[in-house]
């Protein structure tokens, strides 16, 4: 346990809302990390809630509330907050109903066609049958024909967005794989451009609607994540407390190197050092 004081204690002992990353903090691959369980549970116990703010934009909501119950973990569908949502959420502002070129998920585009997107799967020259957006997820799907054509419509001029800026995802046995960061810099290396916009953390949105929509106050809303460039930048982003857990990305020796104002309000070696103080 690194960051407990007494002004810790009584500081975490205040938040009504814990916003959890998974992939890292809650577990890695399909192995548990110790003490989730034993922080969930003391949660219920004094009536604060859990909720699970995620960039990884492979699965379907009702596929992390599945993947929880595997390990032992319920849930429901609406304690969870995703890349996913934010981005049909900014996409609904932009252009409700928008054609949309898409590297992602079968599951991802299922959602999105479900909310009222329509999906272009092809190179089309013909105005009326091109994409208003080329959205970049994480695509564990992603062939290079996929790739190849959504560089032809960024290159052309089309709108470029991508759900999250993550470089790897971590899985089990210390090991990471290319996530959609990744991807960004390979279509960077092609066309020389960017996403205009990146909806996932560390952009605030994710924590700025769960605020507005369960009425929670910034102190009373804490992070806990394992990178510190978007669940730890999120929360210092949304103005809310922030807890790195070195069970995943960072090392101790990664938060020593960044700037004062974007270091994390707790570190911790993991979620178990979290429950040890609220259990107090």
């Amino acid at each position: 346990m690194i960051s407990e004081n007494k002004y810790c204690v009584e500081s975490l002992k205040q938040i009504k809302c814990f916003l959890l990353d998974m992939d890292g903090t809650i577990y890695l691959g399909d192995n548990v990390i110790n003490g989730t369980h034993e922080f969930l549970d003391i949660l219920k116990k004094q009536n604060k809630r859990a909720m699970y703010i995620t960039n990884n934009s492979s699965k379907a909501t009702s596929q992390y509330v599945e993947k929880l119950s595997r390990l032992g973990i319920s849930s429901k569908e609406e304690d969870f907050f995703t890349s996913v949502n934010a981005l049909e959420y900014n996409l609904t502002i932009k252009k409700p109903g928008a054609r949309l070129f898409v590297l992602g998920t079968p599951a991802f585009e299922e959602y999105l066609t479900e909310k009222g997107f329509e999906i272009v799967k092809e190179y089309y020259k013909e105005e009326e049958k091109r994409p208003d957006f080329v959205i970049l997820a994480f695509d564990l799907t992603l062939t290079y024909d996929k790739l190849r054509i959504a560089c032809d419509y960024i290159a052309d001029g089309v709108e470029y967005w991508s759900t999250h800026p993550d470089m790897v995802c971590p899985v089990a046995d210390g090991r990471f794989i290319p996530d959609a960061g990744s991807f960004i810099e390979c279509i960077y290396g092609t066309t020389g451009k960017r996403p205009s916009f990146i909806v996932g953390k560390p952009n605030p949105c994710m924590i700025q609607v769960i605020m507005e929509k369960y009425g929670y106050k910034p102190d009373e809303v804490a992070v806990i994540g394992d990178r510190l460039h978007t669940d730890i930048m999120s929360a210092v982003n949304a103005g809310v407390k922030s807890i790195c857990v070195l069970s995943g990305e960072t090392k101790i020796e990664d938060i020593e190197k960044i700037e004062e104002k974007n270091k994390p309000s707790y570190v911790f070696d993991s979620i178990e050092d979290v429950y040890d103080i609220l259990k107090k």
